[in-house]
């Protein structure tokens, strides 16, 4: 799936720019529940700012509280190491910075640099979800050995006898041994799903 599909857009969000206060930064923040927003302006993307960074940064450079929050601007506190994607980039992509990269979103830019919106958490654990077909249909996990042709013999016995496959995802459960956790979601009866997971102990495979 492209990011695309995913990101909340760039007219959606709450952002700031880095030549606001980060005292309106912290206002917005609160205001709205986040605990992070994006800095931008126009058209471009500059990084983002979080409730945590303005609170260290206020007490590190006043220790006396003789300062005000309203005395420094957004770019002086902003995080600048945000990663950017391509609105046609594939979701992994995203994926791989949010675990990676301790940030609450990805940057959307497009060719031209332009600023189109973010991907977040939520947005990447909703489409895996998705993917999984979480209390979609019935759940068949079946432990195989991770050599060619495995996804499809599991396919083929569910759909000979009556099954309709809603979502097929392959498990890699760390095992020292080379196999692999294949995880489907089925739309069928419960006599039809009882009659697939005899079918599919029978050619040999463990359900999970």
């Amino acid at each position: 799936m492209f990011v695309n599909n995913l990101m909340l857009s760039k007219e959606k969000l709450v952002t700031v720019s880095p030549e606001d206060t980060i005292k309106k930064a912290l206002e917005l923040i609160e205001k709205n529940g986040f605990l992070s927003i994006p800095v931008a302006s126009g058209s471009k993307f500059f990084g983002s700012i979080s409730k945590e960074m303005i609170y260290t940064f206020y007490y590190e450079k006043c220790p006396d509280k003789k300062c005000l929050l309203e005395d420094f601007k957004v770019e002086k506190v902003m995080r600048t190491d945000v990663p950017t994607i391509h609105p046609l980039q594939q979701m992994e992509n995203a994926a791989h910075f949010l675990e990676t990269k301790n940030i609450a979103f990805v940057a959307v830019t497009d060719e031209y640099d332009d600023f189109k919106g973010i991907v977040t958490h939520h947005a990447i654990f909703h489409q895996f979800t998705e993917l999984f077909g979480l209390n979609k249909g019935k759940r068949l996990a079946v432990i195989a050995y991770d050599i060619p042709g495995q996804i499809s013999k599991i396919s083929k016995i569910i759909t000979e006898n009556g099954g309709n496959i809603i979502s097929f995802v392959v498990v890699d459960p760390k095992s020292l041994t080379e196999v692999k956790e294949l995880v489907v979601r089925i739309n069928s009866t419960d006599e039809v799903f009882d009659t697939i997971k005899e079918k599919v102990r029978v050619n040999g495979y463990k359900i999970q």
